[in-house]
């Protein structure tokens, strides 16, 4: 018996000690008791959250593409070998300024027989004017003439097809050597070739021209936003290589098919870019301005403390009564972070300068 009550009294003590380290545990997690003292007001600023103006806000990711209705994308229809490239990416490139040389067997061929076509005509030239001389004379018949003229005719249109290839193949022939000229001005946004490099016909664009005095922003919507998001939306566009500027737009069209390796919507907002500040694949932030009024606060971003993988603020009920509140941003922009959290209102009184050190004090840090 004496045993028996031994034990007991052990897992007696056992499970008290266990439940006195369990509140010590629990009471080190609450939030100490701080009270804003003269020499702690001096070190902070407060601030009062204010109600969001406008719209709600629909923050979506994209980047900067050009304009596709003004792009030149140069494929070759020829085979051969690149004698020389005249260009480097990012130029700016003038419609009729030479761009590539190319040496092709197949230019070789076509080159020869515009030789010979230019020989025939003139050949067939002189067999016209001959005829016409003699049928003037009486001596010709009003059926050689014809046929005279039908042989000019018939090489001229050689001639026309050639240079119609040539046209098509996307240059001219100079000295032996396929000339390609841009074909509109505008900046090189992309280059595929080199010096040297051997190409084949119907590959990918050797290059690209586009025109970037408009461009274009590409915006991701995702499945979960798709019926909030539509055309004559107005959009502000937030860049990280321009942290203090807003450039403002319009959603223009909205694509109806979805991205094979994105999985999203591709909504396109048209910007004129007459410094040229945006280039193709900058990252940009897009907040849609959506059609319902907001019922958002804004929280001015120095005032929040991001911890933990959490967004908190402090809010001031009294001197002696200041209580961390944790919220999820619905989005932000450059200054403000805007949340429709239920626990923060207008009109509350929040620390944000030094907030961090009053958040430290009463967490216990």
């Amino acid at each position: 018996m004496k045993i028996i009550n031994t034990a007991k009294i052990i897992l007696i003590c056992v499970i008290a000690a266990s439940c006195k380290s369990n509140q010590t545990t629990d009471s080190s997690v609450k939030h100490e008791k701080l009270c804003l003292d003269a020499e702690l007001k001096k070190i902070i600023d407060t601030t009062t959250v204010a109600k969001a103006e406008g719209n709600e806000t629909l923050k979506l990711t994209g980047n900067v593409s050009y304009d596709e209705n003004k792009v030149y994308r140069f494929v070759p229809l020829l085979s051969g070998v690149i004698r020389h490239v005249h260009f480097t990416l990012g130029d700016f490139v003038k419609k009729g300024q030479i761009l590539l040389e190319i040496r092709s067997a197949d230019l070789n061929d076509m080159s020869a027989n515009l030789r010979e076509a230019k020989i025939k005509l003139k050949v067939a030239q002189r067999q016209l004017t001959a005829t016409q001389n003699l049928y003037a004379d009486g001596v010709a018949s009003d059926k050689e003439v014809l046929e005279a003229q039908s042989d000019v005719g018939n090489v001229e249109s050689e001639i026309k097809k050639i240079g119609e290839s040539l046209a098509m193949y996307g240059g001219n022939i100079e000295s032996g050597v396929l000339t390609v000229k841009a074909q509109s001005s505008g900046f090189i946004v992309e280059k595929n070739v080199v010096d040297g490099q051997q190409i084949e016909s119907g590959n990918d664009p050797l290059f690209v021209i586009g025109d970037l005095s408009k461009v274009w922003v590409m915006a991701n919507v995702y499945a979960g936003n798709i019926s909030e998001v539509k055309n004559g939306l107005t959009v502000d566009i937030e860049t990280t290589a321009y942290p203090d500027k807003i450039f403002k737009g319009v959603i223009t069209r909205i694509s109806n098919v979805v991205d094979v390796n994105e999985k999203v919507l591709k909504a396109i907002i048209a910007l004129d870019n007459p410094d040229q500040l945006l280039k193709p694949e900058m990252m940009t932030t897009i907040n849609v301005h959506l059609s319902q009024k907001s019922t958002m606060v804004s929280i001015p971003q120095h005032a929040v403390v991001f911890d933990n993988e959490t967004y908190h603020l402090i809010k001031i009920n009294s001197d002696c009564d200041l209580q961390i509140i944790d919220f999820v941003p619905d989005y932000e922009n450059n200054n403000c972070y805007f949340t429709s959290s239920p626990e923060i209102k207008p009109g509350d009184n929040i620390i944000q300068k030094n907030s961090l050190l009053v958040y430290n004090k009463l967490i216990g840090k």
